[in-house]
């Protein structure tokens, strides 16, 4: 896994890639810090600067993640890798600390940020390190998706589009909860369509017919007990979903000061399920 982290590395810093992304993040955070923080004398460093600032994973995620494996396939040295006496677990963790030690990077930009305030003014750095840890989640998220997204795919330009669409989308959820309609019919709808989708991941990823109808089978018996022992909860079932897989729901508690454990745990969790999908498509390119 170290060797695989130094390699992705030094192809960052040998690239434009981790430049781009340190200059992008530096001018727009700097926009940012300038004009609220010491122009207008805001001294609330993470409630004002870290929520606008995550604007920029709409593009920095696209470019940190979309070359990690889909150039990896298109130049056929992910069968290299596959060969090589490391786990593929190592592989995939490899990449992905990478990326976050970039970053991290960014993060310690805004407190350095954060630290120029406060010589002219009272910066609260509890909410200070409880937002850059936030901030440091939510991107760890969506990098996450960017790595599996860029595992699926040959190419460099479909693994960013895609990317795009996903963060943007995730940008947009907490806005989309307050307007999907509330009746539960939707919900079973939706909830019928995601038990499909589902059935065919896994028919996809295991080539049995049997597997695929199991999780379909499953699904809905699981949809079925609910409706039936709790029908309520598909009452204004599809914002509470959304609300629920929002990863920036949770992210302005950080900003308060706000530690709560089970976001943190949301998070990791977010995390570990996107790198385990990772995992298991190269695990199946592998085999095949």
């Amino acid at each position: 896994m170290r060797a695989i982290y130094k390699k992705e590395m030094r192809s960052y810093f040998h690239s434009l890639s981790a430049y781009l992304f340190l200059a992008l993040f530096l001018a727009i955070s700097g926009v940012y810090f300038s004009v609220i923080c010491m122009s207008y004398g805001y001294t609330d460093y993470a409630a004002n600067i870290y929520p606008n600032i995550t604007i920029i994973f709409i593009i920095i995620v696209p470019i940190l993640t979309m070359r990690l494996m889909a150039e990896e396939r298109r130049q056929k040295t992910d069968q290299l890798l596959l060969t090589v006496p490391v786990r593929v677990t190592g592989i995939i963790l490899g990449k992905y600390f990478a990326v976050l030690t970039l970053l991290l990077a960014a993060v310690i930009i805004t407190f350095l940020q954060a630290a120029v305030l406060s010589l002219y003014g009272d910066v609260s750095w509890i909410t200070v390190l409880t937002g850059g840890l936030g901030y440091f989640l939510v991107g760890a998220s969506l990098l996450a998706i960017g790595l599996f997204i860029s595992s699926i795919t040959e190419s460099q330009m479909i693994a960013a589009g895609i990317s795009f669409g996903v963060v943007l989308l995730c940008m947009l959820l907490p806005n989309l909860s307050d307007i999907v309609p509330g009746r539960a019919r939707y919900t079973y709808i939706v909830c019928g369509a995601v038990v499909l989708l589902l059935a065919w991941f896994f028919l996809e990823q295991t080539k049995s017919i049997r597997v695929g109808a199991l999780v379909a089978v499953i699904g809905a018996a699981v949809l079925g007990v609910c409706a039936w022992q709790k029908p309520e909860i598909f009452d204004n079932g599809l914002s509470k979903i959304i609300d629920w897989f929002s990863i920036m729901a949770r992210f302005n508690d950080f900003c308060s000061g706000i530690l709560n454990a089970s976001s943190v745990v949301y998070y990791l969790s977010f995390i570990a399920v996107f790198l385990f999908l990772s995992v298991q498509t190269m695990e199946k390119r592998r085999w095949n």
